[in-house]
């Protein structure tokens, strides 16, 4: 015998994508909008710049600090590091995205 025709089966498809978009909306609330730990953040640039050349020394700022640019806002970690170029020590100071890791800015400083 066919039970196609019983009258749960309409709603079991709704029901069920239903609760699943509630279920991700909640967990994108509770996790979504955590920042990446500032170590973190660090060993991703560092890798970034070791595929270039031997990085001799890095650091970062465990304290978030606010950002702006135009109407875009968000929180960042600045942080640096050192590598060696054409036998000399050349420093960066950057500043990172605390959500995604992205580079907000990068500048070589002078020794």
């Amino acid at each position: 015998m066919n039970d196609s025709n019983t009258p749960a089966n309409p709603w079991i498809i709704p029901l069920t994508l239903g609760a699943s978009g509630i279920v991700g909306f909640i967990i994108g609330k509770l996790f979504g909008d955590r920042p990446i730990s500032a170590g973190r953040i660090l060993k991703m640039v560092h890798n970034d710049f070791a595929r270039e050349g031997q990085i001799t020394g890095s650091w970062i700022d465990h304290h978030m600090v606010p950002f702006q640019r135009f109407a875009v806002k968000t929180n960042a970690y600045r942080g640096g590091l050192t590598r060696r170029e054409d036998d000399k020590l050349v420093n960066y100071d950057f500043l990172a995205d605390a959500y995604t890791g992205s580079l907000l800015e990068l500048k070589r400083t002078e020794n």
